[in-house]
């Protein structure tokens, strides 16, 4: 497939809306003038809307002070970051955290910790990571290999190692796959409390996650919370797990920690698994970038904003009124089978339909969506996650132009 600009990407991608050259509040502007509605915060990521000087500001100050200083030594950003994560964003047993890239080096370092846990108290026999179907947690190959995105995996299961899968919603599933395994052998269990692009906005029932703790308590595995998407307020409170009777033992985060404004992603865990590993003398390497004295500034900024525009809440109420104007609008359509999700992370699963054609003719009107689904697990989906200040005037455009997306495609098919 030919492209506008070939030597960008190292592979061929999708013809793009142009090149995108500025982008304000909830917009994405084009070089001859386009202006696109952002309907997904980029993927998942932009929280506090596009073109904040504050965040630039904070960044380019931290750069004119600093550039790279290897990520085993202090900076004046990367320990307030670190200090300010600790005071108003983790859970109170949680007091140190390590910061790397992006979601998948995040994701990646937590199967890592969750290792390095059990090896360290003596455990050295397990290993296994149990995920889910469908489930997406990175693209390095561990996180692939225990990640349930079908697609992504494609081709690479000679390179992947073998780890146990279980269906997103059966908590017992997860029990009988812990005795298959040999419970001396699994180290960890690892899930997104509302799951992303893989499945948009699937979320379990009521009693899975107390069930699911149930379980992971009995045999001693560690339980990973992938915040990367539905972490910093996406889905209406601090954290996804925050819904739910259940608290991880291990939290990784990326994507709203800066809003897209910089790359940062951040590990944390319980006390309780990290005293034995500083006991035994062992750390986490670290990633070249991790920890980016810019990036922390960065990260300092957008979270400033999240508390001081109350932009949480927002999600929580905003979030509830798009998911009534979605069901409203397509609910009853037979080529949807779903609409659902939590503050703004919200997904609508497609009947029939294949996600691509409707996200482009939603673009051929000016709205951003992203195409979700991840194979023969789940049916093809759109995934809606706007910045935390979409207007009800955006929200009500984002809606209309879903619906008649939808309908185009739907008439296609139907005509075909």
């Amino acid at each position: 497939m030919e492209t506008a600009h070939p030597h960008f990407s190292l592979t061929p991608q999708p013809t793009s809306p142009g090149m995108i050259v500025r982008a304000e509040g909830c917009e994405l502007i084009t070089s001859d003038g386009r202006r696109i509605l952002d309907a997904v915060g980029g993927a998942a990521v932009n929280n506090v809307g596009h073109g904040r000087r504050e965040v630039a500001d904070a960044v380019a100050e931290a750069m004119r002070q600093l550039d790279y200083v290897v990520p085993l030594w202090p900076t004046p950003n990367r320990v307030a970051l670190g200090e300010y994560l600790v005071d108003e964003w983790l859970p109170a047993d949680f007091e140190h955290v390590f910061f790397a890239g992006g979601g998948s080096e995040a994701n990646d370092t937590a199967v890592r910790l969750a290792r390095m846990y059990h090896v360290s108290r003596g455990d050295e026999q397990r290993y296994k990571v149990i995920g889910r179907v469908p489930s997406y947690h990175g693209s390095t190959l561990a996180t692939l290999a225990i990640g349930g995105h079908m697609n992504r995996r494609d081709g690479f299961d000679p390179l992947l190692a073998e780890h146990p899968k279980v269906p997103w919603d059966n908590a017992d599933a997860l029990a009988a796959a812990i005795e298959a395994a040999d419970p001396s052998t699994v180290a960890a269990f690892i899930a997104e409390p509302v799951i992303g692009a893989s499945g948009p906005a699937l979320t379990p029932g009521l009693d899975y996650w107390a069930r699911v703790s149930e379980v992971c308590r009995e045999y001693g595995v560690l339980m990973i919370s992938d915040e990367v998407m539905t972490g910093f307020g996406r889905t209406g409170r601090r954290w996804g797990f925050e819904h739910d009777d259940w608290e991880p033992d291990i939290v990784v985060a990326a994507k709203a920690i800066t809003g897209g404004y910089t790359p940062l992603s951040m590990v944390s865990a319980s006390n309780q698994v990290l005293e034995p590993i500083i006991a035994d003398g062992n750390g986490v390497m670290f990633f070249t970038y991790s920890g980016h004295d810019a990036s922390c500034a960065g990260a300092l900024a957008v979270l400033r904003i999240l508390a001081d525009e109350q932009l949480v809440e927002r999600a929580a109420t905003v979030g509830a009124s798009m998911l009534a104007k979605l069901q409203a609008a397509v609910g009853r359509s037979s080529a949807v089978v779903e609409v659902r999700g939590r503050g703004l992370m919200l997904g609508v699963e497609l009947n029939g339909l294949a996600s691509a054609d409707v996200v482009a003719a939603a673009l051929e009107r000016d709205v951003w969506i992203y195409p979700g689904g991840s194979g023969p697990a789940v049916n093809d989906g759109l995934l809606f996650a706007p910045p935390l200040v979409v207007s009800d005037e955006q929200v009500d455009q984002i809606v209309a132009v879903t619906a008649a997306a939808i309908d185009e495609v739907a008439a296609g098919v139907v005509s075909a």
